[in-house]
């Protein structure tokens, strides 16, 4: 699934995002669709997603609960871990956890400023990819 400010693709039980540009309400809310789209075809089973962050640049106030809504829409299918790949930023930091800040403590969210270190850890816990690890 592509738009231009983000793409989705499914490698065994991993939902692969990336996100780029500034997202207002009408973005998140297709975003929204196509990730839950996504994500019914993984919910049998527990399932993660690895989402390359770096080229995002940010959400207008008025997505984040869309975003939020969605993200608690996944951990209630089955989504228990999140790898968030950036370079260290602490706007994006600060943003990214008022969005998504799971009080749920079978719900992992970790940052990782390379992807191999994500899809790693993935790996450990259980969702290792079958495609090549790093697309651009």
């Amino acid at each position: 699934m592509n738009s231009k400010n983000y793409t989705l693709r499914i490698d065994r039980n991993v939902l692969v995002i990336h996100v780029k540009g500034t997202w207002d309400e009408l973005i998140a809310r297709q975003f929204s669709q196509d990730f839950k789209n996504a994500g019914r075809m993984l919910s049998h089973a527990p399932w993660a997603d690895i989402v390359y962050f770096d080229e995002w640049t940010f959400s207008v106030p008025g997505a984040e609960p869309i975003v939020n809504a969605m993200l608690t829409w996944a951990q209630e299918n089955n989504m228990t871990h999140t790898a968030r790949i950036y370079k260290s930023h602490p706007l994006k930091t600060y943003q990214l956890n008022r969005i998504h800040n799971s009080n749920d403590t079978n719900f992992n969210i970790r940052q990782f400023e390379c992807a191999s270190e994500g899809f790693d850890w993935l790996a450990e816990n259980g969702f290792s990819v079958g495609l090549a690890q790093v697309v651009a």
